[in-house]
């Protein structure tokens, strides 16, 4: 992704035409992050249209040093987050459950046949993850948390995070042998 620097420049002057054309060259980018945190197209939507206003009123905040596509990024990941906290229903339905005792599983990897799968495969079987889940494992797996940060942004423990993560990739780990299975059958 490369915007122009005069696109910026106009966007902090409050341009609304030089607002919408950088909403629609970042918004593939930050549609794809929205969609790996929500299930459905709507509300990955709402997600990335409060991420895009909290990147237009912090432009003044972004250093040319960093590529624009990072900091958009961490942008929305972090607005991702604060909507996440704002939502107390979700946060009701969560367990209080500390489960530090879970061994940490961090290094346990994909076998060679998630490496032969799809990518737009593994990003389905990553949205049929329970909702907290998926979003642990979104921080720590693709945009690369730690244990202790995600615990901090989601107001868990270590645990519950390591727990999440571990669930996650059991899970994942299943259904990738059941599509690989299934490949096999088609296959003989």
């Amino acid at each position: 992704m490369n915007i122009d620097p005069k696109l910026l420049a106009r966007c902090q002057k409050n341009d609304r035409k030089a607002h919408n054309e950088l909403y629609k060259s970042c918004f593939g980018y930050l549609m794809a992050i929205c969609l790996r945190y929500e299930t459905n197209r709507e509300d990955a939507e709402i997600l990335l249209n409060h991420g895009f206003l909290k990147i237009v009123t912090q432009l003044d905040k972004y250093k040319q040093d960093v590529p624009f596509k990072s900091w958009i990024g961490r942008v929305m990941v972090n607005t991702i987050i604060d909507l996440f906290r704002r939502d107390k229903k979700r946060r009701d339905n969560m367990s209080d459950v500390d489960l530090a005792e879970i061994n940490d599983t961090s290094n346990v990897g994909f076998n060679e046949a998630a490496q032969a799968l799809e990518a737009e495969e593994l990003e389905k079987m990553i949205q049929k993850l329970p909702d907290m889940s998926r979003k642990v494992f979104n921080l720590f797996a693709i945009e690369g948390y730690s244990h202790k940060e995600i615990s901090d942004m989601l107001e868990i423990s270590d645990g519950t995070s390591k727990w999440h993560v571990s669930f996650a990739r059991k899970t994942l780990q299943e259904m990738i042998k059941r599509t690989m299975k299934n490949m096999m059958t088609l296959t003989l």
